[in-house]
Formats: structure tokens, sequence, C-alpha cells
């Protein structure tokens, strides 16, 4: 099911169950701004699905109702979308497999779960299982579970924490203390944004490269300037550093992919005539940005500043030697297939 067409239909789910004395078809259209034809062909796949929409004659319509019989099966003061979304959360969370936060939502759904009858239970099977969420490759957290019960305990009672730690840029490793703030859950990992001793500033550190993690018996107080949406607000992704100008032009064959998406709160997108885009951000140059650009391959072409271009040219002229030698093979097998068909 296209990800429209779900949010569509589960908009038209909440309409219903917020009119206790129903809703007819032609006032959904109004509200969902779709034709006519549609909300009847969304009406009748959301029946098909098993949940329990009934329509009554009402006047010269009809209205669509819920079935009160199903709302009575509810163990708590739940609507039926928010314990669709409920089951659906626990999908998504899926990827958080091995770790507490995982395990605590597996647990409150088991009771959500015991508590409804066998025909409920069907019902949300059938309705949840036409939404599938898929966030792409995930860390695997199931050996990291130890260390993310450790820093979550440390935060809550302020305890400071010593953490051997192997960077990725240099891949060192390093023994650090750090007066641990935030777990922050982006692009498919785990996070700890914390003071660190070492460095004399907050920082952010992986959770699946921290070796080992071990409480201290000293306690800290955290900085009362600190803001973790202030702290964030220049990174790229996740990674922070002091922002610099970027421009990046790409080209006309993956302009739409630039354009489509938010990548940064200070991007500005320039429309070329040739159908490409000047993209410009102000971020921090890390390993982030660096292979974001490299994702493009020879679509994006970075304009200033001149050391991230410079680094751009080196990553791909090494990523090329790799290859140099297939390359070459091919272009000579392309020229004997030339010469037989001349």
């Amino acid at each position: 099911m296209r990800g429209s067409q779900m949010a569509r239909q589960w908009r038209l789910i909440r309409l219903i169950e917020s009119r206790t004395q129903g809703i007819s078809a032609s006032e959904l259209a109004r509200e969902l701004e779709v034709p006519l034809r549609t909300v009847y062909r969304d009406l009748e796949a959301i029946q098909d699905a098993g949940f329990p929409l009934y329509s009554e004659r009402d006047g010269a319509g009809s209205s669509w109702r819920l079935l009160d019989t199903f709302k009575k099966h509810f163990p708590l003061p739940l609507t039926p979308t928010e314990l669709m979304a409920l089951y659906v959360s626990c999908d998504m969370l899926s990827a958080l497999d091995g770790t507490f936060f995982h395990d605590s939502i597996v647990s409150v759904l088991k009771k959500v779960k015991a508590s409804l009858t066998p025909e409920t239970l069907k019902c949300l099977d059938a309705i949840t299982g036409k939404l599938t969420v898929n966030f792409g490759p995930a860390r695997i957290f199931p050996g990291l579970k130890a260390t993310i019960q450790t820093v979550s305990e440390a935060i809550m009672k302020r305890q400071r924490i010593e953490i051997i730690y192997r960077a990725a840029s240099t891949a060192k490793v390093t023994q650090r203390k750090v007066d641990p703030y935030h777990v922050h859950i982006a692009e498919g990992g785990f996070y700890l944004i914390g003071y660190c001793h070492a460095r004399r500033e907050i920082r952010t550190f992986a959770m699946e490269r921290i070796r080992e993690c071990r409480p201290l018996d000293e306690s800290f107080e955290m900085r009362s300037d600190f803001d973790l949406s202030d702290y964030l607000k220049n990174a790229f992704q996740l990674m922070t550093g002091q922002p610099r100008k970027i421009t990046v032009r790409i080209s006309p064959s993956a302009a739409h992919i630039v354009r489509e998406r938010m990548w940064h709160p200070s991007q500005q997108i320039q429309e070329l005539l040739d159908g490409g885009v000047d993209i410009t951000l102000r971020v921090p140059i890390n390993y982030e940005i660096i292979s974001w650009l490299l994702g493009f391959g020879p679509a994006a072409q970075v304009l200033q500043p001149s050391d991230l271009r410079n680094r751009i040219a080196y990553d791909l002229e090494t990523a090329a030697q790799q290859y140099r030698d297939v390359f070459g093979a091919l272009r000579a097998n392309a020229k004997k297939v030339s010469g037989k068909l001349s």
C-alpha cells in the first residue's frame, strides 16, 4: 500500500471515529480533499481488511460509523487509531531489537493484546498489516544492550562514566571520562551526547564504537547552557562542529533528488539553466558531509571551499584507481567488438 494512500485511509478512520453521530461520504470527501469515488474505494478497502465500519441511512443520505461493540472491547481508553498506532510503532521499533527500549514496548503491547478479544485482534492485525516500514540498514544492537543500559542509568542518576572509545575518523582507541547528558537515536544508531573531560567540550559518541563502559563513583551537574536543539542545529546529520559555507553543483540527472528534500535548515538552492542546481549549506566538514557528496558520484561537483573540493577529488581518484584494471579490460573488449562490427 502506498504511503499516501495509507495516510489518507488513516485520516478517514480518524474522521469517522471522531464523529459520534456519523459522517457522510461527501463530508469525508470534502475533509480529505479527494473525489467521492476515492472515498468509496477507501471505505471498501478498509472494510475488506476487517475494520468494523458500517453505513446507516440518515434522511436523504447515509452516514458512516464505527461499531460501538468494537470500541467496547478496548481495555484502555484508546481510540481505534491510537491502538493501531501502538501496533505499528512496535514494527517501527524492530530495528532496535535487542535494546531495553524495544523490550519495553513489546512488553506493553503484549499486555494490551492479552486484554483484547480474538475478533478485535484479527481486525487490528489485518489493518496494521497493510503498512510496512523499512528504515534501511540499521545498526546491530544486541551486543550493545549492556552499554545502552549503563549509559541510560548513568544519565538518570547524574553519574559520570568512563569509556574506551574507538574514533571513526582515525580508528584510534582512547579512554575518556564523560558526563552523559543524552541518548540520541538517529540514522539507525544510538549516540551518547555528553561532556568529554579529555576534550573539555560536549561531544557525540556512537554507541557501537564504545568498547567498554563503566559508571564511576562520581556525580556531575549538567552544564546550564546546554540545549540539545542548539547543539544539533548546525550538524549536517548528527556530528557537530564549526559550520562552513559549502556550495555544490548538482547535474540535471540528480537535481530532483536535491530539490525533493530538506537536507539542512541552512540550505539554499539556485536553479540553473541546464536543469541542474547549486545547493549551498552551512555545515561542519566531516565524514558525514563527505559521504553524502560521494554518494552522488559524478553528478556532484564541489565549487567551494577548495579544501573540500580537493578532498573529494582525492577520494574519487583513489576509488577510480581500484577499478582502473577493470575499466581497461572493458575498454579493450569494446574495441575488439567494434573492430569485428566494422
